[in-house]
């Protein structure tokens, strides 16, 4: 009969109390390294009330933005009851030719997004200056599956759409600091 060593027991509900310690502790690291959750960061005071200019309100970016400032408290107004202006200033988007393959025959395709912005203050000296942002995703090409193809594109461009809207909030946010 072999000997076990004594096993060091906790008393009852002692791991639970050593797991919230851990938790407790692992918050208060991130709160003293400054971490945010994404989207939860601070836009300029003087975007308190913001109008979006520059394309239709109906047009996806237009509804995503709109969403993202509500979430970071700015009230997203008309422009006559607003306090900055964000207004896009170019909205380029395409596909391209990547590389071709030995029969001549396109094998990649890249699409893009190109976003101008600048916010102007209404009333106020505010203004963050025109500032460009390019995005591209690349993608194979199966001449078979030429119905994948244009939802592949689909699903690529609007998760560009929705990565210029985190891009543009943060630069807000950088303004703010």
């Amino acid at each position: 009969m072999a000997h076990r060593a004594p096993r060091a027991t906790l008393p009852a509900g002692g791991g639970r109390s050593l797991a919230w310690i851990g938790v407790v502790l692992v918050c208060l690291t991130l709160v003293a390294c400054g971490f945010q959750l994404r989207g939860a960061g601070e836009l300029p005071p003087e975007m308190a009330r913001t109008a979006i200019s520059g394309i239709s309100e109906q047009d996806a970016l237009a509804r995503d933005l709109a969403q993202s400032l509500r979430a970071n408290g700015v009230r997203v107004v008309e422009r006559d009851e607003a306090d900055a202006l964000l207004r896009i200033t170019r909205m380029d988007t395409g596909r391209r030719t990547l590389s071709v393959g030995g029969d001549a025959r396109v094998s990649e395709y890249e699409v893009y997004l190109t976003i101008g912005f600048q916010v102007e203050g209404l009333g106020s000296e505010f203004e963050i200056p025109t500032q460009t942002l390019t995005l591209t995703r690349d993608y194979l090409f199966d001449p078979a599956g030429v119905l994948g193809r244009s939802e592949q594109e689909r699903v690529l461009r609007e998760s560009m759409r929705r990565d210029a809207v985190q891009l543009i909030l943060l630069r807000l946010q950088s303004a703010a600091r």
